[in-house]
């Protein structure tokens, strides 16, 4: 009896032996499992973060075919930049840079219909055949439309230089002549309101207290008609215009002023003023009932400035308007608004940011840029100390 206890004693210490043997295999095993799941599953976000994250977020730099150190203008696709005796045109959409020969000219502009050259008092648009000669005055600068150009020049009086704008249709036809005795020009462009095209010409006359700025507008395909005339801005130049749909907005040293657009042509009286803060509008955009402004502060001369401001102004009757500011790590070299967002370009960062102010994007460049400027809808040109490029958002 005894020698069978002793078995069943002995069978049970080996079976207890046997299970924890077991179960410690199966322990270490889960554990080895574990590792394993996790490694594959930390392998696996990686993997997704580089094939897709990466693609979504990155930017992609092209090398253009443009010569850096010159001073650049952009419309719609393309960039646009003087040598001493050539005009050169770079299609960023077809990665093409062809060229017009200038020698000798004082300066140009460009629209995305045709380019206007002057020196003295020639003038030419390519495509034309020879240079025309104004009967009097020397011209002091040219802006190029859709189909119409202006040209401003002075002509020589006995107590001071009267100025004049002169607009020209594409055969460069004499339309309209205006004489602007009494008030210097400020500034001086045109606003494409489709089957319609404006000249807006904003003048600053000086007085015995007070500086008065006014603007005026002419519709070209009316013989030069001036169709608005503002009530004066006191204190504060005009310098620049942007139309909507809606709305003609007067961007000054001061202030936005807005004014509503009619039936049949023309503007309304001032339908709401908003203060700029000391700041110089980059970009606009204003595709919905919402006008949005990118604005950077005036920095005084040997300064860099690091801040963006987004100034949104309602379109509807419902009149109100926003500032939001952000503080860049760096210096700003450029500044647009995106696809519904705002991008910025500093010396050091790409940053991309919400209307409400959220960050979405923070990159660092291949290359540090020196200037950045928007073209077209999605790209963007970025000039660095040696060479031009084509820049995307992946």
């Amino acid at each position: 009896m005894s020698d069978l206890s002793d078995r069943i004693r002995e069978y049970m210490r080996e079976s207890a032996d046997r299970k924890l043997t077991i179960g410690r295999m199966t322990v270490s095993r889960l554990a080895i499992f574990g590792i394993a799941g996790v490694i594959l599953a930390v392998g696996a976000v990686a993997l997704f973060l580089m094939l897709f994250a990466k693609r979504e977020t990155g930017l992609t730099f092209a090398r253009a075919d443009v010569v850096n150190g010159y001073s650049y203008r952009i419309k719609d696709d393309r960039i646009y930049y003087r040598t001493a005796d050539r005009i050169y045109t770079y299609d960023a959409a077809k990665d093409a840079s062809t060229f017009y020969p200038a020698p000798q000219i004082e300066g140009f502009d460009v629209s995305s219909t045709m380019t206007i050259v002057y020196a003295g008092s020639l003038f030419q648009i390519q495509g034309t055949d020879e240079a025309r000669t104004l009967t009097s005055g020397t011209i002091l600068d040219v802006r190029a439309g859709h189909n119409y150009a202006a040209l401003l020049y002075k002509i020589p009086g006995e107590d001071r230089d009267e100025r004049f704008i002169l607009i020209i249709d594409r055969e460069m036809h004499s339309v309209n002549g205006i004489s602007f005795k009494d008030s210097e020009i400020v500034a001086f462009d045109f606003l494409d309101a489709g089957d319609t095209e404006y000249l807006w010409v904003s003048t600053m006359d000086v007085g015995q207290f007070t500086e008065e700025s006014i603007v005026r507008i002419y519709d070209c395909g009316k013989q030069g008609v001036m169709v608005h005339y503002t009530t004066p801005f006191y204190n504060q130049s005009i310098y620049s215009a942007y139309l909507s749909d809606r709305c003609l907005f007067l961007v000054g040293t001061h202030s936005i002023i807005r004014y509503d657009r009619e039936e049949g042509g023309g503007f309304s009286a001032e339908r709401d003023r908003v203060r700029v803060y000391g700041s110089t509008i980059v970009d606009f955009s204003a595709a919905t009932e919402t006008a949005y402004f990118i604005a950077e502060p005036v920095a005084a001369e040997g300064e860099e400035n690091s801040l963006v401001r987004l100034i949104t102004i309602s379109q509807t009757d419902d009149l109100w308007s926003n500032v939001m500011q952000k503080y860049l790590p760096s210096p700003v070299v450029g500044a647009f608004l995106y696809n519904g967002s705002i991008c910025v370009f500093t010396k050091e960062n790409f940053l991309q940011f919400s209307f409400a102010g959220k960050k979405l994007n923070d990159l660092e460049p291949a290359y540090a840029p020196i200037y950045a400027y928007r073209y077209g809808q999605d790209g963007f040109f970025v000039v660095t100390e040696q060479n031009c490029y084509r820049v995307t958002i992946e």
